[in-house]
């Protein structure tokens, strides 16, 4: 029998996961994954993946167009979902030959879509008619600023959405946002990594005793993640969880 269920406009798909950067994997081992996108009645729908799973089989309608958020987290050292950025995917966009890959650009692509769709403004620039292909072309081309091609997430996803609602997409506005140095104390024992899944790096593998260190941090909250804590951070100061 087909998987595509007559009436119901549904279809099995086998969801791909991403592997974590190697900084990660080193510092916190294998994770298990949280998947969430939301139902055709708004409503959010939650699946947890074991650890070492590499694909699992959804389904979906397809028909909608949805975001699909994929929350990497261990168990093992209390670090729970949203802590790190997370992967994602654009349904049906990203959906080829009933798989659907999630990439951590596409967790960046399902921040900015779920902003559109809850921005108010003009419904002809929100995000099922937004020209998803060229947006992504954009970060292949040179145009756009070094620090954003190298970190999406420094940019202010919210407020490009609002803009973009209001009056259409500007790329123009794809900047990093501001930033300002605050002193974040570090607790031993190294290593920690950033939660951002781009461009992470181990970081102080032989910290042994407390040291604060100056780091440039935003408006929004960031993390740095360990195997005994976690440290969340803004401009605003910054708090350790063990």
């Amino acid at each position: 029998m087909d998987s595509v269920s007559a009436g119901l406009d549904t279809i099995d798909i086998v969801i791909e996961l991403p592997p974590v950067p190697e900084s990660w994997r080193i510092v916190l081992g294998p994770p298990c994954w949280l998947l969430e996108w939301a139902a055709q009645d708004g409503s959010k729908v939650s699946v947890t993946v074991p650890k070492e799973t590499r694909q699992i089989s959804m389904r979906f309608n397809i028909h909608q167009y949805e975001a699909l958020w994929g929350w990497p987290y261990w168990p093992e050292h209390s670090i729970v979902p949203y802590r790190t950025r997370p992967a994602g995917a654009l349904v049906p966009l990203d959906i080829k030959d009933r798989h659907c890959r999630l990439t951590w650009f596409g967790g960046v692509e399902a921040a900015f879509f779920i902003a559109l769709r809850h921005s108010s403004g003009d419904p002809r620039y929100g995000p099922e008619f937004f020209n998803w292909p060229r947006f992504r072309a954009l970060f292949h081309e040179a145009a756009l600023p070094e620090k954003v091609l190298a970190d999406p997430w420094c940019v202010d996803w919210q407020t490009v959405a609002k803009k973009t609602k209001a009056s259409g997409f500007d790329r123009r506005r794809l900047v990093p946002m501001l930033e300002r140095p605050i002193m974040i104390r570090f607790q031993p024992p190294g290593p920690w990594v950033s939660g951002s899944p781009f461009g992470t790096q181990v970081l102080l593998s032989d910290l042994y005793e407390v040291q604060d260190i100056l780091i440039n941090a935003g408006a929004a909250v960031d993390t740095f993640l360990s195997t005994h804590g976690i440290i969340a951070y803004s401009w605003d100061g910054a708090a350790y969880f063990p």
